[in-house]
This record gives C-alpha cells, sequence and structure tokens, in this order.
C-alpha cells in the first residue's frame, strides 16, 4: 500500500503554482493543491516568502493569491496559450465526469461558458474575425439555457455533444 501512497502524494504535489491557480481561476481549485505547492516550497533552501501565508486561507482567499504568485513568479496569466492547453485538459475531465453523473450539467455548463467567453477571439482569422476555439465543439448552444433543473437524463443533445468533444468530432 505504501507505494501507492506515495505515488498519489507525488501526484498531488506536481502541480505546478500556475496550474494551481489556473484551476482556482477556472472555478475548480483546492487548498489541498495551494497547500500542497506551500509545503513544496518551505522544504527549498530559499522558499517563496509568502509560503507560510498559503495555509489556513479561506476559499477565495487561495484563489486570489494563487493568482497573484502565479503572475508574479511565473508571469501566468489564466488567458493565454498555456492556459487554453490546460483549459483543453481540464474540459476533457470534465466531459468525462459529466457522462459519469459526478457533476450535474448546470456545473459543467458554467465551465464551457467560461472557456467560451475567454478564449473565443484569442486568435483572429485572416478575414478579421475572431476564432472560435474549435476543442469546446458545439457545447456552448447545448449548454444554451441551461440550469439547476438539467441532469443528464434530460439533457440527451448535451450528453451526445460532449461524448463528439471526447471523441474529437468537432
Amino acid at each position: 500500500a505504501a507505494p501507492a501512497v506515495g505515488v498519489m502524494f507525488l501526484k498531488v504535489m506536481s502541480k505546478s503554482l500556475d496550474r494551481i491557480a489556473f484551476e482556482y481561476w477556472a472555478g475548480v481549485g483546492s487548498k489541498a493543491d495551494i497547500e500542497s505547492w506551500a509545503e513544496s516550497e518551505l522544504r527549498k533552501d530559499e522558499p517563496h516568502p509568502d509560503a507560510c501565508e498559503m495555509f489556513q486561507l479561506s476559499e477565495d482567499e487561495a484563489k486570489k493569491q494563487s493568482l497573484r504568485l502565479a503572475e508574479e513568479i511565473f508571469k501566468f496569466k489564466p488567458i493565454s496559450e498555456k492556459g487554453e492547453t490546460w483549459a483543453k485538459g481540464l474540459l476533457k475531465q470534465y466531459c468525462e465526469k459529466l457522462l459519469n453523473e459526478e457533476i450535474a450539467p448546470y456545473e459543467f455548463c458554467r465551465l464551457v461558458q467560461l472557456f467560451d467567453a475567454s478564449f473565443l477571439g484569442m486568435r483572429t482569422l485572416d478575414d478579421g474575425s475572431l476564432e472560435y476555439p474549435d476543442w469546446l465543439g458545439d457545447l456552448w448552444n447545448n449548454c444554451d439555457w441551461c440550469d439547476e433543473t438539467w441532469t443528464c437524463s434530460n439533457s440527451p443533445h448535451l450528453i451526445e455533444e460532449t461524448r463528439k468533444v471526447l471523441r474529437g468530432e468537432t
């Protein structure tokens, strides 16, 4: 059992501060991740001076601090090439969570809406129009009017589009 625990511990420890900040920005951040980063940082010979402050933060404070530190240390901004790469991976994870009914359509669509609003137009096409992030497929339209009453069983259009996105049929 010890190796499995060690692997799990390393997996948590492997998240970089900019990745943690991105996940907070996306609304799926974890205080455990920021505290793991701080613990790792404090083991260094010259830890970041703010690492001690990462413990006992509220979720909102943890989000603010992770975003501030990621920008300060890495010049990281969530709406960037690196952020888009992480958004693609996070979207796939959340597609699987939706299909496994681990999250509600409303929670999933909140993430889709954030990514659509943030990454639409990151690039401009030759004709001057804004490039739509094709990795989102048609999820934006399939999330239209989504509310807390939606379930996987009463939203077959969303489930089908989610499957298409996972298969790369966008």
